[in-house]
């Protein structure tokens, strides 16, 4: 691609919206503007690009216009770096060949909104010591004042299984907490030693407060875990529109 003439494809929004409806910037700070066809529309930005590596800064300019949008209308976002060659390809091969797809996607996530959970352990320390206390073969360990090798190599291998089960019950013991407020949700990549749960929920929109406050109620019961609470966000984890135009 050359000129500027490939599409980046951010959103597909339910409805023709008016030319100049919105003012955004999509990546390389290039205009975001919307392509209609019927009853849909896509929110695209121009690119010379046919990828973007998965930067921060692209990353924030695919979602932000994405964020924007749907403020005002029901959007299913596309998946990062989805880039079609030509607004032709974006009308014909997009619009109206996925016309159906789109509809049932959003007939069924109609009202719905993505918000997302983390929950870390701030001192690590703290939870060692908790696991060594609840375990008689590390205390058996600890108590011999010169560890063989073989022996250290043990007492080490312990402590990390024993430290994944910790994880593994506190990240299910939270999500089944809230569960009750979440239709769906999704379990992300865990970032760092000391994260315990990296989540998306997928909710009712107008219940991100009610949300937010049942996640404080169950931070009591882990004062040694942090549980930070975000959103609401596009749908991305839970629809993550992909093309193949070839």
């Amino acid at each position: 691609m050359n000129n500027m003439t490939g599409k980046y494809l951010h959103c597909i929004i339910k409805g023709k919206i008016p030319e100049g409806r919105f003012k955004l910037e999509g990546l390389e700070g290039n205009a975001a503007y919307v392509i209609n066809q019927g009853n849909l529309s896509c929110l695209v930005s121009d690119t010379s690009c046919d990828h973007y590596p998965l930067w921060r800064e692209h990353i924030t300019a695919h979602q932000r216009p994405i964020e924007e949008v749907m403020k005002h209308y029901d959007v299913l976002p596309f998946s990062f770096s989805n880039i079609a060659n030509t607004e032709d390809q974006v009308k014909e091969k997009i619009l109206k060949e996925r016309k159906n797809e789109f509809e049932e996607l959003f007939q069924k996530f109609k009202g719905r909104t993505e918000v997302g959970l983390k929950a870390f352990w701030p001192d690590m320390q703290i939870i060692f010591q908790e696991i060594a206390a609840k375990s008689p073969e590390l205390q058996r360990l600890k108590k011999r004042v010169r560890l063989a090798f073989q022996q250290k190599i043990a007492a080490g291998e312990l402590v990390g299984k024993l430290l994944e089960k910790r994880r593994k019950e506190e990240a299910q013991n939270i999500i089944r907490a809230i569960s009750n407020l979440a239709e769906d949700f999704k379990e992300q990549q865990l970032i760092g030693e000391n994260m315990i749960l990296n989540a998306a929920f997928l909710i009712k929109k107008g219940r991100e407060n009610e949300f937010a406050r049942s996640v404080r109620i169950v931070a009591q019961s882990f004062p040694n875990t942090k549980l930070n609470c975000s959103g609401p966000f596009h749908l991305y984890n839970f629809v993550g529109l992909k093309i193949s135009l070839s």
